[in-house]
């Protein structure tokens, strides 16, 4: 999970059980962006298309284009990172 990868634990790690993590998701409440994700490349505009992936209606979701074109700009961002 990207959350687990950004910040080293699992989304709604705070809650006590799984079925409370699906009540807070069927509620709309989404995790809050890791605090050091910026600093590991997960940059605001890619936090913003998780987030709007994460959108109730489906289609006012983001469609494959839009998340691809994000994830190339952010794959040069870390690749640039490398050098």
């Amino acid at each position: 999970m990207t959350s687990q990868v950004l910040c080293g634990h699992h989304p709604y790690v705070e809650l006590q059980s799984d079925i409370l993590a699906v009540n807070a998701i069927v509620e709309g409440i989404r995790p809050e962006k890791p605090e050091r994700a910026k600093q590991l490349g997960f940059s605001d505009e890619l936090w913003a298309i998780v987030k709007l992936c994460w959108l109730e209606n489906r289609d006012a979701r983001p469609g494959v284009e839009d998340i691809l074109s994000c994830l190339t700009d952010a794959a040069a961002f870390w690749y640039m990172r490398e050098f």
